[in-house]
């Protein structure tokens, strides 16, 4: 997969050094991947919540901070939404974000 907006986890990472390994990693496995549908997102990050219009959550720092992609399957694109607190979280809708 191709990372879209992949900026914003440098910035985050940058804010909350407690998330650059777990974001390292989401980073790491997603461009490995090649998803075609939702269930292979599930296979790689079981505790990933499948959500509306191709938006996946993916659990940060085991949920501390939440990350939202918008997954494209047929063009192998995962572009970042979203990374932040469950308080910032709380403020957007993760289904148009």
């Amino acid at each position: 997969m191709r990372i879209v907006h992949r900026e914003k986890i440098y910035r985050f990472a940058e804010k909350h050094t407690n998330a650059r390994k777990s974001l390292a990693i989401w980073q790491d496995v997603t461009e490995k991947a090649g998803w075609k549908n939702k269930m292979e997102v599930l296979k790689d990050f079981p505790r990933a919540k499948m959500l509306k219009n191709n938006r996946a959550r993916f659990e940060i720092v085991h949920n501390l901070y939440r990350l939202i992609a918008c997954i494209r399957y047929e063009e192998q694109i995962a572009e970042i939404r979203f990374i932040g607190t469950h308080a910032e979280y709380d403020r957007i809708n993760p289904e148009t974000i």
